[in-house]
């Protein structure tokens, strides 16, 4: 009845409900001549809204079987569309029964292709190329070996403390180690808009096995650093760290309904009044410039709480000469509170 009133059709279809799937792609090129090639598969499965954050290829945790069924179907597939250039094809993975449903065709490269040009040690964007001009890649018709494995994770500015808002501002450092991939577009002084996607950057890492891959992640990202606006960084390093990655026991639902993450962040919930962040020794030499010298008023207190919670000396810390700040620390820490004599609580209770 609802189907004859809204669309004048009665018909309906259903859909089977496969509540922890993995989301598993295979990558297909082809010269649309009908001979089409199949590049090993993606798992996909750790997501967020349905938005992917960490690839890796080959998917872990597959049978011989089911691996070689999802490829026949997606070579099967490309074949008979004698599918042209260089495509996707994403399945629903029940892996309580080891079955693969047809998603959908992805008609385009994938945001996640570096990690199958990592495990073939080719360049897809190059085939594509070639294949239009007329020219097709030898390795079409000579299907490489794979090597390793690949993971990829996606650097947002978001801010996982708001439920992972979208976040914006000028990047006044930006920093990824040199012995991996990082396809980006930011740098020193990029200012981040809120009007666009959130991608700031896509870390890739190849290793021998898989192990290695994650090993290697875990180094990248403890060497990546940006500053100046909110991102998902400390997520994704909590994230490969986690037992669901190391183990393989992926799922769509892991990052939303078994993984916990507490941000490494601390809410300004007031201000305060001339309450300042500050560094030892400041900013010096640039009189001649014409700009005085900056830092804290009590260099020696300052310099002494570092001390006490093991920072170097010249670490960041705030400096309250009238009326301090209301934070809230998401995270444990330890704080220490030198200089004059002040009034401080800790949840409410005045601390001595």
């Amino acid at each position: 009845r609802l189907a004859s009133k809204f669309f004048k059709n009665t018909g309906i279809y259903l859909e089977r409900c496969i509540d922890d799937a993995r989301h598993i792609e295979v990558q297909m090129f082809g010269d649309g001549h009908g001979h089409v090639i199949t590049l090993g598969e993606r798992d996909c499965s750790l997501q967020r809204r349905n938005q992917k954050i960490v690839e890796e290829t080959p998917a872990p945790n597959l049978t011989d079987d089911v691996r070689s069924r999802l490829h026949d179907a997606a070579l099967r597939l490309g074949t008979l569309a004698k599918y042209r250039s260089a495509g996707t094809i994403e399945f629903v993975y029940d892996r309580t029964n080891q079955e693969f449903y047809f998603l959908e065709v992805n008609c385009r490269l994938q945001v996640e292709h570096p990690i199958t040009e990592a495990i073939f040690d080719i360049d897809l964007v190059e085939w594509m190329v070639s294949l239009a001009a007329g020219h097709p890649a030898k390795a079409l018709y000579n299907v490489p070996t794979s090597r390793g494995a690949a993971i990829e994770v996606r650097l947002c500015s978001e801010e996982p403390v708001h439920d992972f808002r979208p976040s914006s501002g000028t990047l006044h450092e930006v920093l990824f180690p040199s012995n991996v991939r990082v396809d980006t577009w930011i740098t020193n002084g990029t200012e981040v808009s809120p009007y666009y996607d959130s991608l700031l950057a896509k870390v890739i890492v190849h290793g021998n096995n898989r192990k290695e891959a994650i090993e290697r992640m875990q180094r990248a990202l403890e060497h990546t650093r940006l500053i100046g606006i909110s991102t998902n960084l400390d997520f994704l390093r909590h994230v490969i760290g986690s037992s669901f990655v190391t183990s393989g026991n992926l799922s769509t639902k892991v990052l939303t309904d078994y993984f916990k993450y507490r941000p490494n962040a601390i809410e300004i919930l007031k201000p305060g009044t001339y309450t300042t962040i500050q560094d030892y020794p400041g900013r010096v030499k640039f009189w001649d410039v014409g700009v005085p010298p900056s830092g804290p008023m009590d260099s020696y207190a300052f310099r002494l709480a570092n001390r006490l919670v093991g920072n170097t000396e010249d670490a960041a810390g705030l400096e309250c000469t009238l009326d301090g700040p209301f934070l809230y620390f998401h995270t444990s820490n330890t704080i220490a509170i030198t200089g004059a004599t002040m009034n401080a609580t800790l949840n409410n209770t005045p601390v001595d």
